[in-house]
């Protein structure tokens, strides 16, 4: 089918373009003529991209027809822009401007992305009957514009699938996220300065990510707010010491170099067990696996 997609260049968007054309869909991408498309070499010329800040984008994805849409684009995602409330409007502007082409062009499925945030602070295992009570712009934001979405799609009979995410990683992420700067840091064996690390996160990676999309993509009736995690979690010193083994990085991680954040969560774990059974889906790529993989693809500087 055809598949309009926003932010098809960043970390998760190249994913799903990518997963999506290999499997034999069409895809039409919106990004800015500043957009770098270092993420996409691979299938750029399969892809038909539109240019967000041109004149008459919403015309050109009207009249591709496209049978549903994968939202990926979100600015504002780093520590510090999480409670700009200008950025984290601009947000909601678009994902208004983006449902009305939906309607515009016939689209029967809006697929988007939420985020543990919506919950607020997480000290544990949480299912989506947990309370959202976001603390940040950024989390407030997400959850308006699942509001926005599911009042929009029960009026115009189009089904919608809000996927909740916790912590995603894998080749392609931003060097300035946890994992990728610990690959860097180890693989030019340097002491990374960290935390005491005692926290447990719930990391999936991006591939099983971009398989879930299309888990959803092959039920285009279903809706609903589905958590989206590995569904299990581990201490995040346990990370550290895989990295470390797999860059056969020799000095020690400063561990307690860094005191942890206000309010720091020690346990953000999704259960998704409503998806995968909705879904029959199963992540394929285990944390071990998938941190090898990283290493060993990772260039050493």
């Amino acid at each position: 089918m055809k598949i309009f997609v926003t932010g098809g260049t960043g970390f998760i968007g190249s994913h799903i373009c990518r997963a999506l054309i290999q499997a034999g869909h069409s895809i039409i991408c919106l990004k800015r003529k500043t957009s770098s498309l270092n993420r996409c070499v691979d299938f750029r010329e399969r892809a038909q991209w539109v240019d967000h800040d041109s004149a008459g984008w919403a015309q050109v994805v009207i009249a591709s027809k496209p049978r549903a849409l994968v939202h990926c684009a979100w600015t504002g995602v780093t520590v510090a822009e999480r409670d700009d409330w200008k950025i984290q409007g601009e947000n909601i502007a678009f994902f208004l401007e983006l449902m009305r082409v939906a309607e515009a062009a016939g689209v029967k499925q809006f697929i988007t992305f939420g985020s543990q945030a919506e919950y607020g602070p997480i000290q544990g295992r949480v299912n989506e009957d947990h309370p959202c009570r976001p603390t940040t712009a950024y989390g407030i934001g997400k959850l308006a514009c699942l509001t926005l979405l599911e009042g929009f799609a029960r009026q115009r009979q189009m089904s919608q699938a809000w996927l909740r995410l916790f912590s995603i990683y894998g080749p392609g992420e931003g060097s300035q996220w946890f994992i990728p700067n610990l690959v860097r840091q180890m693989k030019a064996g340097q002491a990374p300065q960290l935390t005491g690390c005692e926290q447990r996160y719930d990391y999936l990676h991006v591939h099983d990510l971009a398989s879930a999309v299309l888990a959803v993509l092959r039920q285009p009736e279903t809706s609903g707010v589905f958590n989206l995690s590995s569904n299990t979690s581990l201490p995040l010193k346990q990370v550290v010491q895989l990295i470390k083994e797999y860059a056969g990085c020799r000095v020690a991680p400063s561990f307690g170099a860094l005191p942890y954040r206000p309010g720091q969560s020690m346990h953000m774990e999704g259960d998704s067990t409503r998806f995968y059974e909705t879904f029959a889906f199963m992540p394929q790529v285990t944390i071990v696996e998938g941190l090898r993989k990283l290493v060993a693809e990772t260039p050493a500087t």
